[in-house]
């Protein structure tokens, strides 16, 4: 048994996920057979629809990108864990997914956690937690090749191989795939390879070492601008504003180009008394984004508002201007970024007798980020005036600040835990430590440093009544420390000064019900998010481009209850259901400073309400149901219902000001019906097929997704993103 590779797998799931049975939190483990069959999914956030309370979605409609919320918390409020690991940017909490293209065909299983999160090192985690393990190699070699194809005319090529179990406790898990062609939305082709290697040496016995690498070096276009109501009605959900014709050719200003590797090595100790998860990282991220650019502050219109007749950039008009001075008015610019990030955790786990257990961990962080803007296309023209200096510029040259920041991070914890037959508790506390400093490379110059610290207690009790019965409470503070976005808000050298952590109170209860083939949940949850500090940069806010806010002292308070039950109705027939009901509501005034993005300096200081307004961007009513037969032919089905309704539109808290402190606009609700259908079985001794078919949105239902709201609070001035159309896709999988 210690020289398995399938148990290889199964300790590294033991080592990241939670269980269930001894874990007072709300958590949900999403299996390898769903895993398999979400994996031609545009995105990778189609994993984990279906949860109550959490709302995943593909965003703008183009390939790969997708945005998370779970209990009404945006993506910098959850946290997102490889193997364990936390891989979200420590510059803002953002999770860019369409980096991690391939990630579906690296995945084993996936573990949501919703509210506090069971790692101590997870300070962002007042949502909840996302925890993927990705494969090793399994029991008997195997190689698997795949290909599937959809309606619009993008492919996907997969190639996996593992080795098995060889000599000497190695292994070896490989996966490589291809995307290539066109979107649902119009002009959004992609072209991205992506690969996962895994490496495994099981050294004895209690001692295994994984070392991971995974990528996804990607090339699309984008759309990027949202859009209202008339121009959906008179273009269709697939319009894009993002392109025209130049030169005879379709052209995309929302062009985007990025890689970012990330090497993992982990060390994992299981013994009787003493046990430890030691992980290093490493993520070499580089690439960039072509947009438009002009001089804001000379009310010079945006190139988006150049427009044919069929509602696309008229490239010709914007070139006769910028042929009309010579200088040009509007030019394309890349838009350069990357990081490095690295750094290593070290934790363990003693067991004193059969009923304690006592944990604790370090980790750090080295988070360092670049960004500059180079003028790729005149678009006619023969130079460009630089807002920000002055200069005249030409191709190639940079413009704008070109500006980077650095941080280390630190955070420790300790953690007991008790555990009979009838109750399991624990406790922990974590401290964590920031350091930012900004970089200004046109000067050669950096900040002073910012310092700050945070701090979370957190802890539960699960109380198994019987075999059927179990009742948990959880409940955490967390004193939160704002990410170098806040510390750094300003776009000169200054540090903002008299930053004040977050402070997030959470507690929770639940029930759980086992009965012969079925488990039901029942859960309700409060959480208290005070204080609040928004850095909104200017390309939120259309009405002032020159401008950047930075937003404190906001309130929230959000409230849910949670259901949800599964039941197998036969052998080869089970069925689930679920439902949410929230109320998320900001509960404070708050002040706001705006800055000049070009110079940094303060512009203007004033008070915002958001009082009693519902916290926009993600549903605050759900419920869906899901069938999944298997025949012992080999034929299987998926079909899911989901229904989202009480949505409020996105808006930023900074325009809330002046007495406009209306709701945000509600947008319509609305239905989703997906179904799979497919048979996999041996055509010979070692062949085995699996033919497929995919539909999503099966009776095309025109829905929103996403939306921001506007200046009178309704469809009028109401701008986003609609769902994609019925889609339809087909593919093959050879297993040997």
């Amino acid at each position: 048994m210690l020289d398995s590779v399938f148990v290889l797998q199964e300790i590294t799931v033991k080592a990241h996920f939670a269980d269930a049975n001894r874990t007072p939190l709300n958590l949900t483990t999403i299996s390898p057979e769903k895993v398999r069959l979400n994996q031609t999914a545009p995105n990778y956030l189609e994993l984990l629809r279906g949860i109550p309370g959490v709302y995943a979605t593909a965003s703008t409609g183009s390939y790969g990108d997708a945005t998370l919320n779970m209990r009404g918390f945006k993506q910098d409020n959850i946290a997102i864990m490889l193997n364990g690991i936390p891989i979200q940017g420590l510059t803002s909490g953002s999770m860019y997914w369409s980096n991690w293209m391939g990630l579906t065909d690296a995945t084993y299983s996936v573990q949501v956690q919703k509210g506090l999160g069971a790692s101590m090192l997870a300070d962002c985690a007042m949502g909840g937690m996302v925890n993927i393990v990705t494969k090793n190699a399994s029991s008997q070699p195997h190689t698997e090749l795949g290909v599937s194809h959809t309606q619009w005319g993008t492919t996907k090529t997969t190639l996996s191989h593992s080795t098995g179990r060889l000599r000497k406790g190695w292994s070896v898990d490989a996966n490589l795939s291809w995307m290539e062609g066109s979107g649902y939305v119009e002009c959004t082709d992609v072209h991205a390879l992506a690969y996962m290697l895994s490496v495994n040496k099981v050294l004895d016995g209690n001692n295994t070492l994984i070392f991971t690498a995974i990528g996804s070096p990607e090339r699309r276009d984008q759309r990027n601008t949202e859009l209202t109501y008339d121009e959906t009605n008179a273009h269709g959900r697939d319009y894009s504003k993002n392109w025209g014709w130049l030169n005879g050719k379709p052209y995309s200003i929302g062009h985007n180009h990025y890689v970012k590797p990330y090497f993992t090595l982990q060390h994992l100790m299981d013994g009787e008394c003493f046990s430890m998860k030691n992980s290093l990282y490493f993520a070499l991220a580089d690439g960039g984004g072509s947009s438009t650019y002009n001089d804001f502050t000379s009310g010079i219109p945006s190139i988006i508002k150049h427009q044919t007749a069929d509602g696309h950039i008229d490239f010709d008009k914007v070139v006769a201007e910028n042929k009309e001075t010579g200088i040009s008015k509007n030019v394309m610019i890349d838009y350069l970024s990357g990081h490095t990030q690295a750094g290593g955790i070290v934790s363990g786990e003693m067991k004193p007798n059969e009923s304690l257990v006592m944990s604790t961990g370090l980790q750090y962080q080295y988070y360092d980020t670049w960004s500059e803007m180079k003028i790729m296309n005149l678009l006619g023209g023969n130079c460009f005036v630089d807002p920000a200096s002055k200069n005249t510029l030409g191709m190639g040259d940079y413009v704008g600040s070109r500006y980077g920041r650095t941080t280390h991070h630190a955070s420790g914890f300790v953690q007991g835990r008790y555990h009979d037959a009838c109750v399991t508790a624990n406790v922990g506390v974590s401290v964590f430590n920031g350091n930012y400093r900004r970089h200004d490379f046109v000067a050669q110059q950096h900040s002073a440093w910012a310092h700050g610290w945070g701090a979370s207690v957190k802890g539960g009790v699960l109380w198994t009544i019987n075999s059927s019965h179990s009742l948990y409470a959880n409940a955490g503070l967390n004193s939160r420390l704002p990410y170098a976005n806040v510390f750094l808000a300003s776009s000169d050298l200054s540090i903002t000064h008299d930053i004040t952590n977050e402070t997030n109170l959470m507690a929770e209860l639940g029930w759980r019900h086992h009965w012969e083939g079925g488990h039901m949940e029942l859960s309700g949850y409060v959480a208290s998010w005070r204080n609040k500090t928004l850095t909104v940069s200017a390309a939120k806010r259309a009405d002032a481009e020159a401008e950047k806010y930075q937003i404190d002292g906001l309130n929230a308070l959000h409230l849910g209850v949670e259901w949800n039950l599964r039941q197998r109705l036969t052998p080869w027939l089970s069925a689930s259901w679920h439902a949410m009901m929230a109320s998320w509501r900001w509960k404070s005034a708050g002040n706001a400073i705006i800055y000049d993005t070009y110079s940094g300096a303060t512009l203007q200081q004033f008070s915002i309400s958001c009082d009693g307004l519902h916290v926009g961007d993600a549903p605050q009513s759900q419920c869906g149901a899901s069938i999944d037969a298997r025949s012992e032919k080999g034929t299987y089905f998926h079909a899911g219902w989901e229904y989202n309704a009480r949505m409020y539109a996105d808006f930023e808290p900074s325009s809330r000001m002046n007495g406009n402190t209306g709701d945000s606009y509600l947008l319509p609700s609305y239905h989703l019906v997906n179904a799979i259908v497919g048979w996999e079985g041996n055509v010979s001794q070692r062949l085995r097929i699996n033919f497929f078919i995919d539909g999503r949105n099966l009776f095309d239902a025109w829905y929103i997704e996403r939306g921001t709201d506007g200046s009178t609070h309704d469809k009028d001035s109401f701008t986003g993103y609609w769902g994609a159309a019925r889609t339809l896709s087909a593919g093959i999988r050879l297993i040997l």
